[in-house]
């Protein structure tokens, strides 16, 4: 899959018909859910999960691959272009060693990561090799951008094998998923505000990732197409989680807490937003704007994540 056909993937799945944002777990990406500040997960059970071998882990963890997937190549932009270049050698530096070490806690098991014994069934290890194939030359790549040894022209060869990381990822813990969960476990609107929550995190790093890419001329005609989805995608699913949309099936927030949380999530959105549109407009975005991007995205990822983790609670107390 191609960085443009993804994003015109995501473009289509939230054309005209609002209902289109229950589906947006299954549409807007691939098959398959980004937590800087705890777990992510992005998928319909969070918890109730047999704990013995770590599985409420596994399926945390893979999960949090999909966002990861979209920071590495974002930051790596960001630190190829000079923008708070410590900053974001960091932030590429820290999501590339835990996408690393993700991918072998969920193959030989970690106990540091709450992962208790390897993985044995066929079919999941299958697609652990084939995400890690597909990870080794993205990840020797970052290696090199965070180390100070990187150019340009990885920073591409990166932004080309992000849509294909990502779609792994979704697969991946789409297996994972359902290999360890109880579906029955969690209600089906409760499920629906999780799984579409936990999109928006890994959204806001492939908003980052595309405006960066545009302004620095990779790929120019695919990032916007991919930017102008992911925002469409991040702003109308925000929507339907902070009023409802009972056309979707998705109910308002069950609380006042996330209320606020989502409230606080939209206010981050509003600095991100005018970046966005001046940025597909074909403005470019100087480099104080870029800056202000990279942190207020990283910003909303985490805002989001804090979402979920409170979605995921409330859930717990419902069953």
């Amino acid at each position: 899959m191609t960085n443009q056909s993804t994003g015109v993937s995501l473009k289509n799945s939230v054309r005209t018909s609002v209902c289109a944002v229950a589906m947006t777990a299954t549409l807007a990406m691939p098959a398959a859910a980004n937590n800087t500040a705890g777990q992510d997960t992005g998928q319909v059970v969070l918890a109730q999960q047999v704990e013995q071998d770590g599985a409420s882990q596994r399926i945390n963890l893979s999960g949090k691959l999909r966002m990861l997937s979209q920071r590495v190549t974002a930051a790596a932009c960001y630190t190829q272009s000079g923008i708070d270049s410590e900053a974001s050698a960091d932030v590429l530096n820290a999501a590339t060693k835990e996408f690393e070490d993700i991918i072998a806690g969920l193959e030989f098991g970690d106990e540091n990561l709450g992962i208790f014994g390897a993985e044995e069934r066929r079919k999941t290890l299958f697609g652990l090799g084939k995400l890690n194939e597909i990870w080794m030359p993205v990840g020797g790549l970052a290696h090199a951008v965070g180390d100070g040894n990187g150019s340009m022209d990885d920073v591409t060869s990166m932004a080309e094998q992000a849509a294909p990381l990502l779609e792994m990822a979704q697969t991946l813990v789409t297996e994972i998923s359902g290999q360890y969960s109880n579906p029955a476990e969690i209600i089906q609107a409760n499920a629906m505000r999780i799984d579409i929550a936990g999109r928006q995190r890994m959204l806001a790093q492939r908003m980052s990732k595309n405006v960066c890419l545009i302004s620095a001329g990779i790929n120019v005609e695919a990032a916007t197409e991919e930017l102008r989805g992911a925002a469409e995608i991040f702003e109308t699913s925000l929507m339907a989680l902070r009023n409802g949309m009972a056309a979707a099936g998705i109910q308002p927030p069950p609380n006042d807490e996330i209320s606020d949380q989502l409230g606080e999530v939209a206010a981050i959105w509003g600095e991100v937003k005018p970046i966005v549109t001046m940025t597909l407009n074909g403005q470019m975005p100087d480099a104080e704007q870029l800056s202000l991007m990279f942190h207020r995205a990283n910003a909303l990822t985490g805002a989001m994540n804090t979402a979920v983790g409170m979605y995921s609670a409330d859930s717990k107390q419902a069953t």
